[in-house]
């Protein structure tokens, strides 16, 4: 006889299984504190207090963190340093990967991208200003209609004018990265 069948023949067997099913069974029911499993009645569900509206939230003063005059002097300097590194990038050719020419090529787009860096480095704040300017303008008008801020709109045409300049740098780094052999 294998174990197996010597323990259901077991004279305690079926007296232990009564006992694991009714443990299992009581292990669902609570007395205190506890969540019970029980299905909630619809009454009881419906005493819940409806939640509290939330206040509007605060509007927060934007300070004129847009800087064009800083803008207009890294992009000239882009405009100056442009010319030179479309001509050391035609002088790549076929370079080989590696090679003196396209490492000199992959130096002088690296020298664009840096200057391109510093102006994301104008145009961050700004962008940041414009975002929170537009979130209180939204606010304000949803609240009293007030719809004019010459603020607002200095802002987001300065905003505008950064954003511009980055993209027509993008556009050209873009346009000098397929001169570079892969």
């Amino acid at each position: 006889m294998t174990r197996f069948a010597r323990a259901r023949s077991a004279p305690g067997a079926p007296a232990r299984l009564v006992l694991v099913a009714a443990l299992l069974a009581l292990a669902g029911c609570s007395s205190g504190p506890y969540p019970s499993l029980s299905r909630w009645s619809a009454d009881h569900a419906g005493n819940q207090p409806p939640p509290a509206p939330l206040p509007p939230p605060p509007t927060t003063p934007v300070p004129m963190t847009c800087d064009a005059a800083a803008a207009d002097r890294i992009d000239a300097e882009f405009q100056k340093a442009l010319p030179g590194a479309e001509s050391v990038l035609r002088g790549v050719g076929n370079a080989a990967t590696g090679s003196p020419a396209w490492s000199k090529g992959n130096l002088a787009l690296a020298d664009l991208q840096n200057i391109r860096g510093r102006l994301a480095q104008v145009l961050a704040p700004a962008e940041q200003a414009y975002v929170t300017d537009t979130q209180n303008h939204a606010q304000i008008d949803a609240r009293d209609g007030v719809a004019n801020r010459p603020e607002g709109e200095r802002l987001a045409s300065c905003y505008a004018h950064i954003d511009s300049l980055a993209s027509a740098e993008d556009e050209q780094i873009n346009r000098l990265h397929t001169m570079l052999p892969d």
